[in-house]
């Protein structure tokens, strides 16, 4: 048609004699060549922290003057814009400085538009893989700082000036921009940077300040673990003849352990900083292996007896005395084995080793069939006349033997007390235990959310 046959003599014309190697140059600015620059941000594809990568969908502007291209429209049958190869004129050739990958060019090398007043437009877009310094001190409640620096690849700042089509931020499209559902874009602006000490540096570098959405983890990871620590409290509320105190310990213990290596696994292998939910999993490590060695302590100490230690007088002052009353530790209750004896009649007066008084002795330690028939016996024998003082020799083996019973059962009732003492003390000890670590680890926990919250917020 006579509109095709006008855009083909508007080419033709147009790259007749034209040679892409040079620059168009202004005046204006000192012969320089004025590249303007912007970037419309498509979509957040993923930012990977362990390689420490961002990867971007966005549209390039670049803006610049060439006053060799330029026409009346009226001789072209009213066009005013023409769409050329880029190859085919002269392009700035601005690369990414910081990729990643070594694609430093765009993706597609749409057309260029041409107004016939000589300005040029070019929206080529890109899929760019950047680099971004991960700062891991406050992950997953974290903010990061990544940066697309872009240089022209052929030109300095003495050849070349660089613009911003769309001002001092990165140009977001509502409609068009797809959210990203780990990372929040809070700000987005562009700079133009230069070097005192070399003026010939120049770059655009276009900033990416995001901030960890942390559901994921909070959900996943933080409120299991903390839920998991929580168990290792009830340590000191089993009681030591559970023996279940070692098992509960070790399997929170190995707990932690498989949470510490998830989170190794997400962050970069740096030691510039440890992650604030890592120095949290390791704090609760450290507290599980406290109460880990704290129930051997108290295993140990609740299996005492007086044929291996003896209760020294402090640790009955102190824990028995003290800490009971304040913590409220009430001693199991007993019966009062005495009570029979109590109710027997006071023989008279005599040696030890009289059998009257060692048969009435032993109605204290011995099994309820035992002491029944003891206490029969001494009614029975206390009654006798006080003329009767001697015990007849047919009494006195019988005597012997249930005196060498009652020794016996003495001992066995001093090892029985001996070891509810210390057991009474081990109980002691797990309560005092017990709220210590509750205090330890609440504050712990206490801090690392207010920490997080804070610098979060």
């Amino acid at each position: 048609s006579e509109f095709q046959s006008s855009e083909s003599r508007l080419m033709k014309r147009l790259l007749n004699g034209y040679n892409n190697q040079f620059r168009p140059y202004n005046v204006e600015y000192e012969n320089k060549t004025l590249v303007s620059m912007g970037m419309t941000l498509s979509q957040i594809i993923s930012v990977k922290e362990k390689s420490q990568e961002l990867t971007t969908s966005v549209y390039m502007t670049f803006d610049w003057v060439d006053n060799r291209f330029s026409w009346d429209p009226e001789e072209y049958e009213g066009i005013t814009i023409i769409r050329i190869p880029p190859y085919a004129i002269w392009s700035p050739r601005i690369v990414l400085q910081n990729s990643i990958d070594g694609n430093f060019d765009v993706s597609v090398p749409v057309m260029a538009l041409i107004k016939y007043t000589g300005e040029v437009q070019w929206i080529p877009p890109g899929l760019y893989k950047s680099t971004c310094t991960i700062v891991v001190a406050l992950f997953p409640f974290d903010w990061q700082n990544c940066t697309m620096v872009f240089r022209s690849a052929t030109y300095d700042r003495s050849e070349m000036e660089f613009g911003l089509s769309y001002g001092d931020s990165i140009y977001v499209d509502p409609e068009a921009f797809k959210e990203n559902g780990e990372w929040k874009i809070v700000q987005r602006p562009v700079r133009i940077n230069s070097d005192s000490s070399d003026p010939t540096y120049q770059d655009v570098t276009f900033y990416l300040i995001i901030r960890r959405k942390p559901q994921f983890y909070v959900i996943n990871l933080i409120i299991p673990c903390i839920l998991m620590s929580s168990l290792s409290c009830f340590v000191f509320y089993l009681p030591s003849v559970s023996c279940e105190k070692m098992t509960l310990s070790i399997s929170v213990l190995l707990g932690e352990t498989v949470f510490l290596f998830l989170i190794a696994q997400r962050v970069p292998e740096t030691s510039l900083a440890v992650p604030l939910i890592a120095g949290y999993l390791l704090f609760v490590m450290i507290l599980v292996i406290i109460s880990v060695i704290s129930s051997v302590v108290v295993c140990n100490v609740h299996y005492r007896s007086n044929t291996t230690h003896s209760m020294p007088d402090w640790v009955v002052w102190f824990f028995m005395e003290k800490l009971a009353p304040i913590l409220r530790v009430e001693r199991p209750s007993e019966e009062e084995s005495g009570a029979c004896c109590e109710s027997l009649p006071r023989c008279g007066k005599g040696k030890s080793g009289n059998p009257r008084v060692r048969l009435c002795s032993t109605i204290r330690y011995g099994s309820w069939a035992l002491k029944t028939a003891i206490q029969n016996a001494c009614w029975s024998y206390c009654f006798v006349p006080p003329s009767f003082t001697k015990v007849p020799p047919s009494f006195e083996p019988a005597a012997e033997s249930i005196n060498y019973i009652a020794n016996q059962l003495k001992e066995e009732n001093d090892s029985a007390q001996s070891k509810d003492d210390w057991g009474y003390v081990a109980l002691i000890l797990d309560r005092i235990l017990l709220w210590i670590y509750f205090a330890a680890f609440s504050l712990g926990t206490l801090f690392f959310f207010l920490q997080s919250t804070f610098a979060y917020y």
